[in-house]
């Protein structure tokens, strides 16, 4: 029995199965040829089964896997892809070439369907998508290193410590900051929420030269401010400071 990839037929067996190749009487060692040669009679709808059948034999009788055998395959379709488009233009033989280069092709579009090694692909076109990959993950690289800069230049050399065990002191003065009306009628501050006052506490700050941490800043401003929730009440004994409008609204006194 010859060694092949592909499952070939018996000698003198007539009734093979459909997807075997070969010859009944004559055995030949041009076993890649024999291969094009059934793929160029059958339907797309056939490739995967055609695939699988010869992709089986390969597996029971071959140390290699499925990538081995998927990249043999891949070769031997695109050589002859190649090779067709060599003949002349003008020949017999370039209507007959014409229709199976677009056989080939559409078994070369279905193993690229089931690659999973970039097997199918040519080394050029392998090569340039890597390269576009590469350009967008160095323009990314540029982006996330300006972001670092911008980031840095806001970071400062020290934070300013809030001493001995007056941060809720310091907090009792964010709240206040937050209800300050103007003398028209509007916030001092335009605001939503409260993440963006106890992220700027725990970053620019520290307590007792002591980083403060995000969670415990956030609860001293939760979304509804309710005296129920634990932990977010400035004791009465370190409401040190009330700010007051200096200036009052016109027609007062």
């Amino acid at each position: 029995m010859l060694h092949s990839y592909f499952k070939i037929r018996d000698p003198w067996n007539f009734k093979p199965h459909k997807f075997e190749i070969g010859t009944p009487v004559i055995q030949s060692s041009f076993h890649d040829n024999h291969f094009v040669l059934k793929l160029y009679g059958l339907g797309e709808n056939e490739f995967p089964d055609f695939y699988n059948y010869h992709l089986g034999h390969y597996l029971d009788n071959f140390p290699g896997d499925e990538q081995d055998f998927h990249r043999y395959v891949s070769d031997i379709v695109s050589t002859r892809i190649a090779q067709l488009k060599l003949i002349d233009p003008f020949s017999r033989k370039a209507l007959r070439a014409k229709g199976k280069i677009e056989q080939l092709r559409a078994f070369h579009k279905f193993l690229g369907s089931v690659d999973r090694w970039n097997s199918s692909k040519a080394l050029e076109v392998v090569i340039t998508e890597k390269n576009e990959e590469i350009a967008g993950l160095k323009e990314q690289i540029t982006e996330l290193e300006h972001q670092l800069k911008t980031f840095r230049d806001y970071k400062p050399s020290t934070e300013i410590d809030i001493r001995d065990k007056y941060l809720p002191t310091f907090i009792h003065l964010i709240h206040q900051l937050q209800n300050l009306v103007l003398p028209d009628g509007r916030r001092l501050f335009n605001f939503q929420g409260q993440s963006t006052w106890y992220k700027l506490l725990s970053k620019y700050f520290t307590h007792n030269y002591k980083p403060i941490p995000k969670e415990t800043a956030r609860n001293y401003f939760p979304v509804q401010k309710t005296p129920t929730i634990k932990g977010t009440q400035v004791p009465e004994d370190l409401r040190l400071f009330e700010i007051i409008l200096a200036k009052p609204k016109p027609g007062k006194r």
